[in-house]
């Protein structure tokens, strides 16, 4: 079978200008062989070097019959006319003419390819009247079903060339829509990724530095402090490790290191929120937590996507709005979840104005989300069906709110526990650390 294959593609490598020139080779010399090596038939005439030329002539006719094949059935019906009207042995250059017939019933459509039968029958029957055995009738009818079986079967070699000219465009269109998914593919995965450690390092190390910034400030005269904010610090810095360490186990599944370690840091969520938003409130930005509806348990992703959302909005809060207050509300509904992270507005020491060039409104620009965390917000939403708005509100803050579609269906996996009413979480709030 694969030397069938690799015979077949030797075949096609072959140029189709050699292929020709070696049929009309071989049409040639087999005309001129059988001329010179036998008899001609009772009352033909002695074949001479007319003769010759005429046969020579019709054979490198045919060695251009692919690129035009009507001109090369003219040239080879004329020549074939010279021939007999000469009184050559007659049937000497039908091979050469009826391939020409051929050539053009699989090149052109049909009303070209009965044209050329108008004209190729006709010669045909006046060598076959003169050279066949048999009744008139019996001349007629064979040459009449050899010109209609030419007929056919150049014309299913011109539809199988169509057919396959045609899977050739569709396999070629497959193939670009292919490696257009295949350049999304990687598009949309440089994107998750870029989103990924955005929300990671950009959270844990706002904290970092508004942790240090304290810790430097009160260095002196409030250790205790001190020693809490560099606590922080630590285990910040220990929670953002172990999260990009989590995302390139990810990445890297077949990794010897982080491969086998994928699930020790599994992917933070709704659950992580309360230690979240404390750790905010004790950088200095008074927060505050509240949860309404049912808490019950939720997909994997829609958590991770909550998370995110309200770790990018307090980190936003950090960023954008020093001593600003922050409300974190989380609302469950029977076929949604939706979580709002509003603040009160910045609070901006003038001292720390003055010591960045940047003006309030680039500031309050990047605080209404041009910035990258929000469109990766928006691409996270995006992903789970859901909804998110980010702008001004009536505090003169800011307010991101997001809207998770739930599928009932989730709901069938909790346990008979999970599945009793319960009350309300009362509201939980972080005291500010300063």
């Amino acid at each position: 079978m694969l030397g069938t294959h690799t015979a077949a593609k030797a075949l096609a490598s072959i140029p189709k200008t050699a292929v020709d020139l070696a049929i009309a080779a071989a049409i040639t010399w087999v005309a001129l062989t059988t001329a010179t090596g036998s008899y001609p038939p009772a009352g033909s005439r002695p074949f001479d070097a007319l003769g010759i030329a005429l046969t020579a002539a019709v054979g490198a006719a045919l060695v251009a019959r692919r690129r035009f094949p009507l001109t090369v059935m003219a040239v080879c019906a004329a020549l074939v006319a010279v021939f007999e009207a000469r009184g050559y042995w007659l049937s000497l250059n039908q091979t050469g003419l009826q391939l020409a017939f051929f050539t053009v019933a699989s090149r052109r459509g049909r009303r070209w390819t009965a044209a050329a039968a108008a004209l190729v029958f006709p010669e045909l029957i006046y060598s076959n009247v003169h050279e066949w055995v048999g009744s008139v009738f019996d001349v007629y009818l064979g040459t009449a079903a050899r010109v209609v079986a030419i007929a056919i079967v150049g014309d299913g070699a011109r539809r199988l060339m169509e057919s396959n000219a045609l899977m050739a465009a569709f396999s070629g269109q497959l193939q670009r829509k292919q490696r257009d998914r295949e350049q999304r593919a990687v598009l949309l995965e440089r994107i998750r990724i870029a989103r990924e450690l955005h929300d990671v390092t950009a959270h844990h190390l706002s904290v970092i530095a508004v942790q240090a910034g304290l810790a430097r400030y009160v260095l002196d005269s409030d250790t205790e402090t001190a020693d809490h904010a560099l606590r922080t610090i630590s285990e910040v810095g220990s929670e953002g490790l172990a999260e990009l360490r989590r995302l390139i186990s990810l990445l890297r599944p077949d990794d010897d290191e982080g491969g086998g370690r994928a699930d020790d840091h599994p992917a933070p969520g709704i659950a992580q929120l309360p230690v979240l938003i404390e750790r905010v409130g004790l950088s200095g930005t008074p927060s505050r937590y509240a949860i309404s509806g049912r808490a019950r348990p939720l997909p994997a992703g829609v958590e991770l996507c909550v998370y995110r959302v309200v770790q990018e909005s307090l980190t936003n809060v950090l960023k954008h709005a020093p001593g600003a207050s922050v409300d974190v509300q989380l609302e469950y509904a029977p076929e949604s979840v939706s979580v709002t992270v509003s603040d009160s507005g910045a609070h901006t020491v003038p001292a720390q104005r003055t010591r960045t060039p940047r003006s309030a409104a680039a500031q309050a620009t990047e605080h209404t989300g041009a910035g990258v965390g929000l469109t990766g917000m928006r691409e996270r939403a995006a992903l789970y069906g859901g909804r998110l708005s980010a702008g001004r509100n009536a505090d003169r803050g800011f307010e991101v709110s997001l809207t998770l579609p739930l599928d009932p269906a989730d709901a069938d996996g909790i346990d008979a526990s999970a599945a009793e009413p319960e009350p309300e979480t009362p509201p939980a709030t972080a005291t500010p650390l300063v």
